[in-house]
């Protein structure tokens, strides 16, 4: 047999290793669109309230957070990676909820990548018609903030190559988070009128994002005697527990505030708890393609076992390749690997 055939043989493995590479599907990137008023635009700050062990995860390069309507102007209309700098407090400095929800998404899933679409704005009503008022609530015309955060969804999609390699990855609605309903809880009409604003909402919110089963996270409003009608507020929240699937609330009664804005420590504990609602929902399976990244990089190591230790320079079968001498990689668990088929490595 003639030397070249086993090393075309070889050529040709890798070649179809290459197309597997190539006609993978797509990893998908959970998607979440988190709204609201002022205590969803955050006032936590990072340098003076986070301890150090905390402000260590991040950036999380593998969170990216498209701000629109409130924050740092720097940031507004663009993906940036996830750091404490989304929120209405100093700049550079300030963080909502989404700073620990993400947190607490990346300690349950390591490696994964995810999507925030924050657009929230502060001191304002859910139920007026010149503000969020949903379609469904205002004969199919939604108020000036829903319909710019309908614009901001598009660009965000639009522009999603600029958070994530789209050869690679595609974005995946996931979840809505709300935070919202003080400025209603002051006003008895509107305040009465929540609930069924709160399920258009969601509705249209379901409707925009072609998902009916799109997960929804309601951190319920503080009982502050400022929100004069926030019982009525509250209520509604769990209300939509009860009569629409994939709704549910979490209560933030008892978190430090300054009798309106959460404090730090509130965020961090909105963050985490809404983000815990969202995991027991399992509502994120996992994906059926192999991270590509990960899959490049298994190519690459076969490619340098079988040049290496498992063939000569005519492509004949040498023997068995060691794993002791070979080059560890990560799977998208951050586990251990020298192959697909070998035992992780805690």
């Amino acid at each position: 047999m003639s030397p070249a055939r086993p090393y075309s043989r070889l050529v040709a493995l890798f070649a179809l290793c290459a197309a597997v590479v190539a006609g993978a599907a797509k990893t998908e990137v959970p998607l979440i669109l988190m709204s609201g008023q002022s205590n969803m635009v955050g006032l936590g700050t990072a340098t003076s309230d986070l301890s150090a062990a905390q402000k260590a995860f991040f950036p999380d390069t593998n969170i990216k957070v498209y701000l629109d309507a409130e924050g740092q102007a720097s940031l507004l209309g663009k993906w940036s990676t996830l750091n404490p700098v989304f929120g209405g407090a100093t700049a550079g400095q300030g963080f909502g909820p989404e700073l620990f929800f993400g947190k607490t998404l990346n300690d349950s899933f390591p490696g994964r990548k995810f999507a925030f679409i924050k657009v929230a704005r502060s001191g304002t009503y859910l139920g007026k018609t010149d503000q969020w008022i949903p379609p469904s609530s205002n004969n199919g015309t939604g108020g000036p903030y829903y319909t710019a955060m309908m614009a901001s969804i598009d660009a965000a999609l639009k522009n999603f190559n600029s958070a994530f390699d789209t050869s690679k990855y595609t974005p995946k609605w996931a979840g809505f988070v709300w935070l919202q309903g003080e400025f209603d809880a002051m006003d008895q009409t509107l305040a009465n009128s929540y609930e069924t604003n709160l399920t258009n909402l969601v509705k249209d919110i379901r409707t925009k994002a072609a998902t009916p089963d799109l997960p929804i996270i309601l951190p319920m409003i503080d009982v502050q005697s400022t929100w004069t009608y926030n019982a009525k507020v509250r209520a509604a929240d769990v209300a939509l527990t009860t009569k629409l699937t994939n709704v549910d609330t979490m209560d933030t009664k008892g978190l430090p505030t300054n009798n309106i804005h959460y404090l730090s420590a509130g965020m961090v504990t909105i963050g985490i708890r809404s983000a815990q609602r969202w995991l027991k929902m399992k509502y994120l399976l996992p994906s059926t393609a192999i991270d590509p990244d990960w899959q490049a990089r298994r190519l690459e190591v076969i490619h340098s076992l079988a040049n290496t230790t498992g063939f000569d320079v005519f492509g004949r079968r040498t023997g068995v390749p060691s794993r002791a001498g070979s080059t560890l990689v990560r799977d998208p668990n951050g586990r251990l690997r020298t192959d697909l088929s070998a035992p992780s490595i805690p």
